[in-house]
C-alpha cells in the first residue's frame, strides 16, 4: 500500500512540475487550451479550407444540421476564438462559423492581399461560398463590424440579419479609430493601459500570460501598423457615412457603453440611418462585449432575431 501511494505521489508531483513548466514557460499552450475547451463548450470543431490557394482556419458547428447559419467576424488584431464564449449561448439555435479574416489568427500575411474593408469583405465572401453558405446571419466586432456593414452593403440578398458589435466604419468628429498599435509594449503597466480601452474592467492577468500578450502583439506591431491600417485607410468602405442608408437587413446595433475606441455617435450614426436598426446599449462594457460579457450579447441577438421572424 506504502509502495502504491509513493508512486501515486510521484506521478502527481510530476503532473505538478509539468503543470509549473507549462504556466512559466509554455504560455500558449494555456491559452490555446482554454481557447479548446470554449470551442468544445460550444460543440465547434476547427478546420482549415483552401481558397486560390490561400489556407483559411476557422471554427464550425460540430456535424450536420439544419439550423440557421449565422457567421462571427473578429476586429483588427485579433482572431477566431473572440467569440468562442459567446458562442457557447448561441451554439444551440445556430449553425456557427467563425473564421479568421485575411492576414488575422492562423492565417498568413500574404503580401499582395486585399486588406482593406472591401477586400475582407470579398475574401469573407469567397470564403462562405467555398462552405456553400449564402444566406445567414452576420455579427461582427469594431473592424469586424465595419467589415460587416460592408459586407451588408456590397451583398444585399445575403443576410437575415446584421448585428453590429461596438462596429467601426463611420468617421466623426475627426475620432481616429485606426490608430495603430503606436509603440511597443514594454511591460504590464503598459499592456493593462492598452487594455483599459478594450475592456471596461481589465483582467488581472498572469505574468507569463500577460507577457504571451505582450510578445504576441508587438510581434503584429509591423503589420498592423504598416500594411493593415494603411488599407484600411486607403481603401474602398473606409468611411461607410454616405453607404449605410442602403443597408436594408433587419440590423441590430449592440454598443458598450463605456466603449472609448468607437464612440457612442458612432452607434447612434448606424441606428439613425440604417432603415431598420435598432440601438441596444450594454452597460458594463467596453469595446469588445463579446469578452466581457459573452452572455449578454448573445441573449441580445437571439432576443432581436426573434423579434424579426
Amino acid at each position: 500500500m506504502k509502495k502504491l501511494l509513493k508512486i501515486i505521489g510521484g506521478i502527481i508531483g510530476v503532473l505538478v512540475i509539468a503543470i509549473a513548466v507549462i504556466y512559466f514557460f509554455f504560455p500558449k499552450i494555456l491559452v490555446d487550451q482554454t481557447n479548446s475547451s470554449y470551442a468544445r463548450a460550444a460543440g465547434l470543431e476547427k478546420k482549415t479550407i483552401e481558397i486560390n490557394g490561400y489556407t483559411v482556419h476557422f471554427y464550425e458547428s460540430e456535424g450536420e444540421d439544419d439550423k440557421p447559419d449565422f457567421v462571427l467576424i473578429h476586429g483588427m488584431g485579433d482572431d477566431k476564438s473572440s467569440f468562442l464564449q459567446t458562442a457557447k449561448f448561441l451554439s444551440e439555435d445556430y449553425h456557427l462559423i467563425l473564421p479568421d479574416l485575411a492576414g488575422h489568427g492562423e492565417n498568413e500575411r500574404k503580401e499582395g492581399l486585399d486588406y482593406s474593408i472591401d477586400g475582407q469583405a470579398a475574401f469573407l465572401k469567397s470564403f462562405l461560398e467555398e462552405l456553400g453558405v449564402n444566406q445567414f446571419n452576420l455579427v461582427g466586432n469594431s473592424m469586424g463590424g465595419h467589415t460587416a456593414a460592408a459586407f451588408a452593403i456590397k451583398y444585399p440578398n445575403d443576410l437575415n440579419n446584421l448585428i453590429l458589435l461596438d462596429a467601426a466604419g463611420i468617421n466623426i468628429d475627426d475620432h481616429v479609430v485606426y490608430g495603430g498599435f503606436g509603440k511597443e509594449i514594454k511591460n504590464k503597466e503598459e499592456l493593462d493601459a492598452v487594455l483599459s480601452r478594450v475592456f471596461y474592467k481589465v483582467p488581472d492577468l498572469p505574468g507569463p500570460i500577460a507577457d504571451y500578450m505582450i510578445e504576441t502583439i508587438n510581434n503584429s506591431k509591423d503589420f498592423v501598423d504598416g500594411s493593415l491600417i494603411p488599407a484600411i485607410k486607403n481603401g474602398k468602405y473606409f468611411n461607410l457615412k454616405d453607404d449605410v442608408q442602403s443597408i436594408k437587413v433587419p440590423t441590430l446595433v449592440l454598443q458598450g457603453r463605456h466603449d472609448e475606441v468607437v464612440k457612442f455617435n458612432v452607434a447612434e450614426y448606424y441606428r439613425d440611418h440604417i432603415p431598420n436598426a435598432k440601438l441596444v446599449v450594454i452597460e458594463n462594457a467596453s469595446h469588445s462585449p463579446q469578452l466581457e460579457v459573452p452572455e449578454e450579447v448573445a441573449n441580445d441577438i437571439k432576443k432581436f432575431i426573434s423579434n424579426t421572424k
